[in-house]
């Protein structure tokens, strides 16, 4: 790998819609210029194997993936594709040192945004649009905003992730006369309310740190006016201490102060603390999009209402909900890319979108996926959120500084070691010194703006 090598090792030491009803195809005529041509197209005995996640947010992925190999095989019979299952903290790491030997998987799981960016500065993937056609990639829900680099989309959307609803449960706002909160000074007085009944108001955990991320996205965009403003201070363009990006960490330290959440939300992981509120003992917390039905089904429809994060800000963002696509990408040393492109293209079939919903019931990442099959009013009102939705913020900042300045900073500031102010000033710091360590980074990120 050379110098354009990324910032996603940092993260080893620590994730619109039309309602038309055609959908994608798999052909040899949607093959651009560029890609193999149709007589090109091996007939040779040929083995692809595919590194990927996602049965953890959105359960029923694995069947889907391998109905969706069986049929893929049957149309060609000399292609064998192999699928491994790789965990949340593997990912990452499994695919870096695959990148340092220049093998292992063909086709690989990216979440979207930076860590579809990253890849392709390492020089660990190829662009998806060398081997998918433009009109195809058109309908790939996201990839314009969050996995085209300098007018190449780097990886194909999967997935979309609606990122993060609020699920509250009115029986237990019921209980002590409150309503579901939808501003700011709203959600305080419930955690005022509540926490003096010794009840917790949002069940949350930062031990590993994810929520962290979450937390920013759906604070910190209420004060931005794009997605452009984050990269803009990743070149130091901005400053992560201007008002417009820090405000959010004083809000975080006003939950603190205000009771908001567990007492121990940094000594549990990410997904521990939500059983709390299944369990009835919390009156709101926070999930995946894809996972959100599962929770409201384990309590009940009627007793949930779910929402976004109650708003504090003024900007275009506040009051709706970020939306992000789980992508997948071909590796830049996989001898068969035009094979994995083909596959990618087939997984966005008609019938490969209706059952990805069927299988899971999340949303296909492709704006020719009929909207009008959902009946469901739980998907129903997460599609609308993710069809009306605001950029996720994680997604334009680079890993480590995710890692080392969002991350650890909420853990601080939710257990009092710092104010809002100080997490906003080393987040600035952090950016400054990613810029002074890594040359390549400010190039990067003015290329990714463009």
């Amino acid at each position: 790998m050379n110098a354009r090598r990324s910032v996603a090792a940092a993260l080893s030491a620590a994730a619109l819609l039309a309602t038309a009803a055609c959908g994608g195809g798999s052909s040899d005529e949607q093959r651009p210029a560029n890609a193999a041509s149709p007589q090109s197209f091996p007939t040779e005995d040929v083995t692809l194997t595919m590194w990927w996640w996602g049965e953890q947010e959105a359960p029923g992925a694995k069947q889907w993936l391998a109905d969706t190999v069986k049929a893929y095989e049957a149309k060609h019979s000399n292609i064998t594709i192999k699928t491994v299952l790789q965990t949340t903290d593997g990912l990452i790491p499994s695919f870096e040192a695959a990148a340092a030997a220049e093998q292992g998987p063909d086709i690989e799981y990216f979440w979207g945004g930076i860590y579809s960016q990253q890849p392709y500065w390492s020089d660990s993937i190829v662009p998806v649009s060398d081997y998918i056609p433009a009109d195809e990639l058109s309908h790939y829900t996201n990839a314009a905003l969050e996995d085209t680099y300098d007018g190449r989309t780097l990886t194909a959307p999967w997935y979309v992730n609606p990122q993060f609803p609020v699920l509250a449960r009115t029986d237990v706002l019921d209980e002590h006369g409150l309503q579901v909160p939808t501003t700011w000074d709203e959600l305080l007085n419930v955690c005022d309310v509540l926490s003096a009944g010794g009840v917790t108001t949002l069940a949350g955990g930062v031990k590993d740190g994810w929520f962290g991320g979450w937390l920013y996205s759906m604070l910190g965009a209420q004060s931005v006016a794009s997605k452009d403003d984050v990269t803009a201070a990743v070149r130091g363009d901005q400053s992560f201490a201007d008002p417009n990006h820090a405000e959010w960490w004083t809000r975080l330290e006003e939950t603190r102060e205000h009771g908001c959440w567990n007492d121990d939300i940094n000594s549990l992981e990410l997904y521990q603390a939500q059983q709390r509120w299944v369990d009835g003992d919390a009156a709101m917390t926070i999930t995946a999009g894809t996972d959100a039905p599962n929770f409201v089904e384990k309590v009940g429809a009627d007793k949930v209402t779910v929402t976004t994060m109650p708003t504090w800000g003024d900007g275009a963002y506040a009051g709706k909900m970020g939306t992000t696509s789980q992508t997948v990408g071909i590796t830049s040393w996989s001898k068969y890319p035009q094979v994995a492109a083909d596959f990618i293209m087939f997984m966005h079939t008609p019938d490969r979108l209706q059952a990805w919903y069927d299988q899971t019931g999340s949303l296909p990442a492709d704006d020719r996926f009929d909207m009008s099959k959902v009946d469901d009013p739980v998907k129903k009102q997460l599609f609308a959120y993710a069809a009306d939705g605001a950029p996720y913020l994680e997604n334009f900042i680079p890993s480590a500084l995710d890692g080392k300045a969002v991350f650890a900073g909420v853990q601080l500031v939710l257990q009092g070691s710092k104010s809002g102010e100080e997490a906003a000033a080393d987040m600035q710091a952090e950016a400054e010194r990613l810029r002074r360590t890594d040359r390549s980074l400010v190039d990067n990120f003015e290329g990714w703006t463009d």
